[in-house]
C-alpha cells in the first residue's frame, strides 16, 4: 500500500482547466498548486518592471550605473514566463487527456491554441511598438513543445539541458552573420508577406530568438513532469537552481571583464562602463551587438544576450525562483491565495499592460504607472485567489481553441502521457 503511494505521488497530476496547475491529495482529488501559479506572478510583475523603468540611471558625465530593474528583472522575468509556458502546456495536455479526449483532438486544442495567441501577439504587438512583445514567440513556443511532449521524462530533461548548452554556441556565429537584419519591429500581418525575413527574425536575429529560447520551454516540460507538490522536490529545485545560477552569473562577470577592452573596442563603450554595460546590456547609443563576432561573447551574464552563460543563468534562475516559491507559498496562507490568484490571469496581465502602457506614458511618471499596474494585479489578485473564475483572455483562448468542449469518444485506450 505505502509503494503504491509513493508511486502514485511520483506521477505529474493535471488540472482541468487550462493555466492550471495541479497535484493530488492523498483522496485523489486534485488541487492547485498555488506556488506555480505565484510563480507567473513573478514573471508578470518582472516583466512590468522591465518595460516601465530603465535599465540604468544617468549619474554624471561619462557615468551610468545599472537600476534594480536592470540588475535583477530583465531578461530572468521573460525567460521564467517562457519557462512556466512549457510546464503549463505539459499539464494541460495531460489534463485534456484525463478527460478523455482522444490523442487528434488533443494536439488539435493545443495547436489551435498557440495559433490564437501568436495571432493575439502580432495584433497587440502592433498597439506598442515600443516594447518587443514575446506572444508570437510563446504561441509558436507551444506548436513546437508539440512535438516532443510524449518523449520520456529522462530524455525531456536530457534535451533540454543539451538544448540550453549547445544552441547558444550555434545561435551566435548565425546572429553576428545577420547582424542589422532584424525586423526592427514586432512580427506583424504585414510580415507574414516576407516569410524568409520573418523566419530568421523570430529564430535568430530578433528579440527572443527560437533557436535559444525553445529550450527554456523544453525546460519547462521537464519539470511538468516532476512531482511539484514534494518537498523534496522543491528543495531540490531550490538548491540546485540557486547554485547554478550564482555559479554561471559570477563566472560571467570575472571572464567577461577580463575582456573589457575587447568589449570596449567592439561596442565603442569607455572602458569604465563595461561594467555597467554587462549588467543593464546597453547603455545611451552603445549595445552589445558588436561584440558577437568575437567567441568571448559566449561568457556574458548579460539577460537577452543569448550568450552560454547568461542562457544557464536565466534558466538555472527560472528553476529556483519555481522552487523557493513551492516551499515558501503554501505557508502564506490567504496572501498567498491571493498572489496566485494573480498569476492564474497572466495572458491577461501581460497583454492589459501591453495595451495599457502607451495610453499612460504620455501623462503618468513611471512609478504612478507601478503602483497602478500593480493595485489592478492586486484586484484580479483577489479576484482569482478566491473564485473559480478565470482571467477573460484566458476564458477566451480556452473556448476557442475547443478545450472546454466535450471529449469524443474513443474506440480504445487513449495516449499516454
Amino acid at each position: 500500500m505505502a509503494l503504491n503511494l509513493h508511486l502514485r505521488m511520483l506521477q505529474w497530476h493535471p488540472s482541468p482547466l487550462p493555466w492550471c496547475d495541479v497535484s493530488m491529495d492523498i483522496s485523489g482529488k486534485p488541487r492547485r498548486i498555488l506556488a506555480v501559479d505565484a510563480a507567473r506572478l513573478v514573471a508578470i510583475v518582472g516583466m512590468f518592471a522591465a518595460h516601465i523603468f530603465p535599465l540604468y540611471e544617468y549619474r554624471g558625465p561619462d557615468a551610468y550605473s545599472p537600476t534594480f530593474t536592470g540588475a535583477v528583472a530583465s531578461g530572468r522575468a521573460s525567460v521564467l514566463f517562457m519557462v512556466l509556458a512549457g510546464l503549463s502546456l505539459t499539464l494541460m495536455t495531460a489534463s485534456l487527456a484525463r478527460r478523455g479526449f482522444s490523442h487528434p483532438k488533443i494536439y488539435s486544442v493545443l495547436a489551435l491554441r498557440a495559433l490564437i495567441i501568436a495571432v493575439l501577439g502580432m495584433v497587440i504587438g502592433t498597439i506598442n511598438e515600443g516594447i518587443a512583445v514575446i506572444l508570437v514567440h510563446y504561441g509558436l513556443l507551444f506548436l513546437l513543445l508539440l512535438l516532443v511532449l510524449r518523449l520520456p521524462r529522462a530524455t525531456i530533461w536530457v534535451v533540454s539541458v543539451l538544448w540550453l548548452v549547445l544552441t547558444p554556441l550555434i545561435w551566435r556565429p548565425l546572429a553576428a552573420g545577420s547582424l542589422g537584419q532584424s525586423l526592427g519591429h514586432n512580427p506583424s500581418f504585414g510580415d507574414l508577406l516576407s516569410p524568409g525575413s520573418l523566419f530568421q527574425d523570430l529564430t535568430v536575429t530578433g528579440y527572443y530568438p527560437l533557436l535559444v529560447w525553445f529550450g527554456y520551454g523544453l525546460l519547462g516540460v521537464a519539470l511538468g513532469h516532476c512531482d511539484l507538490g514534494s518537498k523534496k522536490t522543491a528543495a531540490v529545485l531550490t538548491v540546485s537552481g540557486g547554485a547554478i545560477a550564482t555559479i554561471s552569473y559570477i563566472a560571467g562577470r570575472v571572464m567577461s571583464l577580463g575582456f573589457t577592452g575587447q568589449i570596449s573596442a567592439a561596442s565603442g563603450a569607455l572602458p569604465s562602463l563595461v561594467s555597467t554595460l554587462i549588467t543593464a546590456g546597453r547603455l545611451p547609443g552603445t549595445a552589445l551587438d558588436p561584440f558577437l563576432a568575437s567567441v568571448e561573447y559566449l561568457w556574458l551574464p548579460t539577460g537577452h544576450s543569448n550568450a552560454l552563460l547568461a542562457t544557464v543563468h536565466s534558466a538555472s534562475c527560472a528553476v529556483a525562483v519555481l522552487g523557493v516559491l513551492l516551499l515558501l507559498v503554501p505557508r502564506l496562507g490567504v496572501l498567498g491565495r491571493v498572489l496566485a490568484g494573480a498569476g492564474r490571469a497572466p495572458l491577461t496581465l501581460y497583454a492589459g499592460h501591453l495595451v495599457l502602457l502607451p495610453l499612460l506614458d504620455d501623462i503618468l511618471e513611471p512609478s504612478a504607472i507601478w503602483w497602478i499596474l500593480c493595485a489592478a494585479t492586486a484586484c484580479c489578485g483577489i479576484w482569482l485567489g478566491f473564485t473559480r473564475a478565470s482571467g477573460p483572455l484566458e476564458l477566451c483562448v480556452r473556448v476557442l481553441s475547443g478545450a472546454d468542449g466535450q471529449p469524443t469518444p474513443k474506440a480504445g485506450p487513449g495516449p499516454r502521457f
